[in-house]
């Protein structure tokens, strides 16, 4: 997606320690035109990965704020480990991963999303949160998100992304 490239392109510029770019030196400002695509992760814990920000589109969404929920309960059950350790693996190796997911609503509608995740160091210069630039297809004339929220995510295609460190080996 195009709005995955303009996000490459601004985490690339970026002044990096050991191929991760600190949180102090992202401006929001340079990303105006993506920014209510993003969302943050921080990985406090194999079982807990923290929803930091959500932008305004994706929160639209989900049908509710899931900003300081943990991501993996919206993962089904039988793949939340291989989707935290695949999460890990962006700030661990470091690398960056293209994911396209399938999502499930309430009602049962299900649609593809495309999300480009990069590391990023916190304040404390510790690679523990994960940007993302994700993009879904429109679906406002056929679902109302605050009756029908998002109940699961499932990955269909995941492609590591090689930024210096090499690529991991991984299989869902």
């Amino acid at each position: 997606h195009e709005q995955s490239a303009t996000f490459a392109d601004y985490w690339y510029s970026l002044p990096k320690q050991d191929l991760i770019p600190s949180k102090k030196d992202f401006d929001p400002r340079a990303q105006v035109a993506v920014l209510t695509t993003y969302i943050i992760h921080e990985l406090v814990s194999p079982e807990m990965i923290r929803i930091r920000l959500v932008g305004t589109k994706h929160r639209e969404g989900f049908g509710i704020d899931p900003t300081g929920r943990n991501y993996l309960d919206f993962v089904e059950p039988k793949r939340r480990a291989k989707a935290s350790q695949a999460i890990y693996l962006v700030c661990e190796r470091p690398c960056g991963m293209l994911v396209k997911l399938v999502s499930r609503t309430q009602t049962g509608l299900m649609y593809m999303n495309e999300t480009f995740a990069l590391p990023m160091r916190d304040n404390d210069g510790v690679a523990r949160l994960v940007y993302y630039q994700s993009n879904s297809a429109p679906l406002d004339e056929y679902r109302d998100a605050s009756s029908d929220k998002l109940e699961v995510l499932d990955v269909h295609d995941r492609i590591f992304i090689d930024i210096g460190a090499g690529l991991p080996s991984f299989e869902d």
